[in-house]
């Protein structure tokens, strides 16, 4: 091989190397988006299941006072 050619070799490797850094980068920051949205509804469902199971309560104990 040219020293060119060996030279190109290097630069390739390294340019696939960044790139390939690049794409795990992207796919961790999709990764924790996803991740922080799931975390988001799961809070908004234990919240609405905590009101809900509280106003049932609340109803049941007013429907024994009337």
């Amino acid at each position: 091989m040219t020293p060119n050619e060996i030279q190109m070799l290097v630069v390739g490797a390294a340019l696939g190397a960044q790139l390939m850094n690049l794409l795990h980068m992207r796919w961790d920051a999709q990764a924790a988006r996803r991740s922080a949205a799931a975390s988001r509804a799961a809070r908004r469902q234990a919240s609405a299941d905590l009101f809900y199971g509280s106003l049932r309560l609340y109803r049941l104990r007013n429907r024994s006072r009337m």
